[in-house]
């Protein structure tokens, strides 16, 4: 801790009552006497400093960078005004009780200003001390409340030059914004402003024609990523979020179809189309369900969505086809789980291609059960796009019996759980449309049922995906829910497999979807009862 004397000598320097030159040299004294880690001592020199000083520092006009010179002059006195009051807001703001201050919040219009306009010396240091800003909730929160500075940012991103230390800013400053949304009680004003955020990098990203439209790609993804259905459900109520889906999706096929170096960004702009789906899916997937019309911006869009799902699914088989490269005969344990992690890696994309091939085929089905009649429904679209969600789920099928009959149920859910989830929530989504594809399917019962009776953290998840594909199976063979459940624990089922009896669906009469049933259901087995004795 620096010494009581250093301390009230260099607060003094900072007073309101001294002299421009001596609160200068007391700044340059702060990072001197102070270590960074001593948050007593830098409280005491924040409080004690003129505030308007500071901001007046800021507020000195540097030169600009000049493209391609290497000048060996001293800097100018305003670039060292600049790069001493951004020196010093960076030792303040490693505290949060200082950064979240209200004399701290108001530099940020001016330290985006610098950010985006200045010198690459004084831009880099503006946009580390607006990391730090970033990280407090008061300064998120300012931000939504008025967007403009972070919305200049956004607009300047987009301008020739070295920009990426602000690409590297805004996928922060987007992601902490969301992040504030999804887990504070914000108002309409922050939703409103985040909105504004969102959409005005959405137009940027479907109207660039250069390089500068795949920096919005990680921007876009890094916004949405946090939030929920919910929050995109209160998002839209208060100010429309069609816009910036339609722009996004624009922007993502638009990276979809080209074939030269955008295809590294392919990815990228396949996981940012997921989060449009599973946020947004009304606005993403209405306008394949719908009979088409003569309208000819509606038709391309129509004809975007469908190239997107399509692409999910082909995407989502190349991953399963990467995944399924077996490890050498005779690898000993180590080598195979190094060969097991390094499938999970190459098939990362699976997790959010079949991800959307479940909310695509639960929303659906449930938009055509809310529809009075079919002339309103395309369903040469749907049937069409429903053969290549059919090939990907076949695929999906294989890989899991597969890979569970190589390393065992428990140890796929804890080397890639994302995964494993995802695959399921497809695959019961998929087998609720068909009961035709029940018996080929029959070993994905045990599975589910293996990892609902002995997963804590994701059972009760699997066991709500699994539930429709039950009702799906009864409903199909015209058995109620209650009167099976009422069968089970009686033990007197009257579709017993000993009679040999054909119904609809291949699962009914099995002991696997009985099993698999009771889990669901909570229902006791006579073992549990006995053990309940």
């Amino acid at each position: 801790m620096a010494s009581h004397e250093h301390l009230e000598k260099c607060a003094q320097l900072l007073s309101r009552k001294s002299t421009d030159d001596e609160k200068f040299a007391g700044l340059l004294l702060v990072p001197r006497i102070v270590d960074t880690q001593d948050a007593e001592s830098l409280r005491y020199l924040f409080e004690a400093m003129d505030p308007k000083f500071l901001a007046r520092l800021l507020r000195a006009n540097p030169p600009q960078a000049a493209h391609g010179s290497a000048s060996a002059e001293p800097e100018p006195e305003e670039l060292l005004q600049l790069n001493i009051a951004l020196h010093i807001i960076d030792v303040f703001g490693s505290h949060n009780n200082i950064a979240s201050d209200r004399r701290m919040l108001d530099h940020i219009p001016r330290l985006c200003e610098l950010a985006c306009m200045c010198s690459a010396e004084v831009a880099t240091g503006a946009a580390q001390v607006l990391y730090k800003l970033f990280a407090q909730d008061a300064a998120v929160g300012e931000i939504l409340r008025q967007p403009d500075c972070l919305l200049a940012l956004l607009t300047s991103t987009a301008t020739d030059g070295d920009r990426q230390h602000l690409v590297r800013l805004l996928e922060y400053a987007l992601s902490r914004c969301s992040q504030f949304i999804h887990s504070h009680s914000y108002d309409d004003v922050h939703m409103c402003g985040w909105v504004a955020i969102v959409a005005k990098a959405a137009s940027i990203l479907r109207a660039s024609q250069d390089k500068h439209k795949f920096d919005y790609l990680s921007m876009l993804v890094e916004a949405l990523d946090p939030l929920t259905a919910k929050d995109a459900v209160d998002a839209n109520a208060l100010w429309s979020c069609w816009p910036l889906v339609r722009d996004i999706s624009a922007g993502c096929v638009e990276i979809l179809r080209q074939k030269s170096e955008a295809t590294q960004y392919s990815d990228i702009s396949l996981a940012l189309y997921a989060h449009l789906a599973r946020l947004w899916p009304d606005f993403v997937f209405s306008k394949l369900a719908m009979s088409s019309t003569s309208d000819a911006v509606e038709a391309v869009e129509k004809k975007e969505a469908a190239l997107a799902l399509r692409l999910m699914c082909v995407e989502g088989q190349a991953a399963i086809d990467t995944m399924m490269i077996h490890p050498p005969e005779g690898s000993d344990r180590l080598s195979q789980r190094k060969a097991d992690q390094a499938r999970v890696k190459r098939g990362w994309k699976l997790t959010f291609c079949a991800e959307t091939a479940a909310i695509w085929l639960g929303w659906t089905t449930s938009w055509l059960d809310s529809q009075p009649g079919t002339k309103e429904v395309d369903e040469a679209t749907i049937y069409a796009l429903m053969g290549e969600v059919q090939k990907f789920a076949i695929s999906a099928v294989d890989f899991l019996i597969d890979w569970s009959e190589r390393v065992g149920n428990q140890q796929m859910l804890d080397h890639a759980s994302g995964l494993v989830m995802s695959t399921v929530h497809f695959l019961a989504q998929w087998l609720a449309t068909d009961p035709n594809l029940h018996k080929a399917a029959t070993p994905i019962l045990t599975m589910c049922l293996d990892w609902i009776t002995t997963s804590e953290e994701y059972g009760s998840v699997i066991s709500r995906y699994v539930m429709p594909c039950i009702t799906f199976a009864l409903d199909t063979c015209g058995i109620s829910e209650e009167q099976y459940k009422a069968d089970i624990k009686a033990r007197d089922l009257h579709h017993d497999c000993t009679q040999a009896q054909e119904f609809a669906s291949p699962w009914v009469g099995t002991m696997e979807l009985d099993d698999l049933a009771r889990a669901v259901y909570h229902i006791p087995s006579d073992e549990d009862i006995l053990k309940a004795l």
